[in-house]
């Protein structure tokens, strides 16, 4: 014990250090031998609980590489965007201060400002601070300035705290996939997780999303590791989804979902009688048509409000909706919200270039996973493995409804959509990774195929965005350019058909 305790000191020991004089070289403060030694003990204290998880949980050279590249990759672009932000961002308040998202300018604002009076850590949690609607985040933002930043507010310590919560959750999820599956779709969902550009954008701010995501492989590894050992299993469960509460009662209560699924999909294997399987199925509708009507209030008069916003905040939306008409509102906003970040506009909008970039980034990461994510229910049936069959499907369709439910939540807002969907992230990286090593294993081509299509639906929406910018050629009606690029995907879907058919054929007769 003694010598593991050493042995962990002396990498966390000088990490530590190294971190600490990061945070003053970027946010030196009034008083920089305060802002390094309070860097220097969070640091101390992450680093040595994540390479305490990696001895606990025998992890293999290859997620401790992961974990690193995941904190890496945040704090280089934490670091780059506070710095960059000022000289090249927008002439607004959060870019020039070094912040990429106005909630977490606001929030930050507010945690300094409980950190630097009176009041107690856990007014974050009050109605006046209408920054942070579930207060967890506020408070503890407010609780290290107190503790750790007492002389100035550096919103990079901050953002070190969401990496290093963020890179934690790496090898409990790497764990969990292992024991639940495989080491292909472990190491291949792992990587996406530490490289998926929303994931490391959020990761490099002071947003909750990080917070959730680690949280949330916590809460895996608790599910997959339950038989083997229930006591730790379920304090680690019990644990992540307080402090997840804590952060945010909304995600908590959709974790919660995911995992009453989960035991919903586990139990029925041991299930054989219809009779069973219906007694065992019952009690989990109850539970999620209650959650539903619960919320039914907040989440229609909140759709209706952000998809109010969204359609009054764009000329162009306007325009298209009066052509669409009205009953067609909510469904074109509510598929606009779910292309966002909109690839074809992120490359062509003539935006300041650090923006365009990051657009383009996260646009590029998401037209990526989503084909990935529309061809996983019509090949899941596919998985060999009774149970892991129940838990995939359990999981794409709470994932699909989470997409639509966030478009609908955020209207076709770039940002916020893609934010609610990126905080389910570890089981988003779990769909992806199976689908693609069960592609490549049976070298089916309807993977390929859709990203065939995706390409094409791209292409059309370039030449519509180019040519609405730069005016370089004339461009057919939206609604015209839409039959047009559906007949077209129609046709390719055909000819995909006809050739499996035709090849077959030819196949058997030879």
């Amino acid at each position: 014990m003694k010598k593991g305790i050493i042995r962990i000191l002396k990498v966390a020991l000088p990490g530590a250090a190294v971190v600490g004089l990061v945070v003053i070289l970027v946010n030196p403060g009034e008083k920089p031998l305060v802002g390094w030694l309070g860097a220097a003990c969070l640091s101390l204290l992450f680093v040595s609980g994540i390479l305490f998880t990696f001895e606990k949980l025998h992890s293999p050279k290859q997620v401790k590489t992961i974990t690193i590249v995941n904190f890496l990759l945040r704090v280089i672009t934490g670091i780059a965007l506070f710095l960059l932000l000022p000289i090249w961002g927008y002439e607004e308040e959060p870019p020039q201060a070094g912040y990429l998202y106005l909630d977490a300018y606001r929030r930050d604002a507010d945690a300094w400002q409980i950190a630097s009076s009176d009041e107690a850590l856990f007014a974050g949690f009050q109605d006046e601070f209408y920054t942070d609607q579930y207060g967890g985040m506020l408070s503890l933002s407010a609780s290290v300035y107190r503790l750790l930043s007492p002389d100035a507010q550096r919103p990079v310590l901050i953002m070190f705290l969401t990496a290093f919560i963020s890179s934690l959750g790496i090898p409990f999820f790497w764990q969990a996939l292992h024991e639940q599956f495989n080491d292909r779709v472990a190491n291949l969902a792992s990587w996406i997780l530490a490289l998926y550009p929303e994931n490391i954008i959020l990761g490099g701010s002071q947003m909750r999303e990080p917070l959730i995501i680690g949280l949330c492989g916590i809460v895996l590894w608790g599910l997959a590791h339950y038989k083997k050992d229930k006591r730790t299993s379920l304090i680690s469960l019990f644990t992540s989804m307080l402090v997840l509460t804590l952060v945010s009662t909304r995600y908590a209560v959709a974790v919660l979902f995911l995992i009453l699924l989960w035991i919903w999909a586990d139990t029925s294997s041991t299930v054989n009688t219809t009779r069973q399987k219906l007694w065992k199925t019952i009690p989990l509708l109850v539970v999620i048509l209650a959650g539903l009507e619960i919320s039914s209030n907040w989440l229609v008069n909140t759709a209706r409000w952000d998809l109010y916003l969204m359609e009054s905040s764009s000329g162009r939306v306007q325009f298209e909706l009066e052509n669409i008409g009205g009953r067609f509102r909510i469904p074109f906003l509510v598929i606009y919200g779910m292309l966002q970040p909109v690839l074809p506009a992120a490359i062509a909008y003539p935006g300041i270039a650090i923006m365009r970039v990051i657009a383009i980034l996260r646009s590029i990461g998401w037209y990526a996973a989503a084909p990935a994510l529309l061809v996983a229910p019509f090949f899941i049936s596919k998985e060999k493995d009774a149970k892991n069959r129940r838990l995939l499907f359990a999981t794409i369709f709470f994932i699909l409804f989470w997409i639509l439910l966030s478009s609908l939540r955020a209207g076709g807002d770039q940002w916020d959509n893609p934010r609610y969907r990126t905080a389910i992230l570890p089981w988003i990286a779990l769909i992806i990774s199976w689908v693609l090593v069960y592609f490549k294993e049976h070298k089916n081509p309807w993977l390929k195929r859709t990203y065939w299509i995706t390409g094409i639906f791209c292409l059309f929406f370039i030449q519509w965005y180019l040519s609405r910018y730069y005016k370089l050629w004339s461009r057919l009606p939206f609604i015209q350019m839409i039959v047009v690029l559906f007949i077209t995907i129609v046709v390719m879907l055909l000819g995909f058909v006809l050739y499996d058919r035709f090849y077959k054929t030819s196949g058997k007769r030879n």
